[in-house]
């Protein structure tokens, strides 16, 4: 093979390796310290009864050059806290969350949905109470980049997303319908690759 043709083949082969790596999936750590999760549910349909998960923690493989990916996200059902401390030892008992035989809550998505360049949905399946249902939640936002905090430079994904379940189809049914069956979400997650400097 000429010199001029061997030396464009390997020029051709190196941008192919690099292109192949930079699409490759990567892995992420859910950062618990910029991750949340809230819910709510109306009480008498006047107001709603919010609270929120402390304890969370979750693995993200996400290509951001094709938008696949996946989710193993876990919250301890122990760690709720509504701000009433009478409410929280309901929601803990066998009536709710019973966290003594359910300790954990978790989604699992394989899918997500990418419309127009950006991600909507992560569609999979939430384990509540014993119980699998298809889970689908809507991205309000979403993006990877760097972040610099404290002259720290890391790269990171994150966003907002949100959506609604019945509780009753996870047979969680005391206090119907005085108390709503619908439960909104409101989750932010912040990720960071696998083993990067936290």
């Amino acid at each position: 093979m000429p010199r001029a043709l061997r030396h464009i083949a390997i020029v051709g082969a190196l941008l192919a390796s690099s292109a192949s790596a930079w699409a490759a999936p990567t892995n992420y750590t859910v950062d618990p310290v910029h991750t949340s999760v809230y819910f709510g549910a109306s009480h008498y349909d006047r107001t709603t009864v919010r609270g929120r998960f402390a304890k969370i923690d979750g693995r993200i493989v996400y290509d951001p050059q094709t938008g696949a990916g996946s989710i193993d996200f876990t919250v301890d059902t122990d760690s709720l806290d509504t701000g009433n401390r009478s409410l929280d030892g309901v929601l803990r008992s066998e009536q709710f969350f019973d966290v003594q035989s359910f300790p954990v809550a978790r989604f699992q998505a394989n899918r997500f949905v990418v419309e127009a360049g950006k991600l909507t949905a992560v569609e999979g399946t939430l384990s509540l109470h014993g119980i699998s249902q298809p889970f689908r939640l809507e991205a309000n936002r979403f993006s990877c980049g760097q972040t610099v905090l404290f002259g720290i430079r890391r790269d990171v994904c994150g966003g907002d997303f949100r959506g609604s379940l019945s509780r009753s189809a996870f047979g969680m049914t005391r206090f119907l319908p005085e108390v709503g069956d619908i439960v909104t979400l409101q989750i932010a997650i912040e990720a960071a690759p696998s083993g990067a400097a936290p």
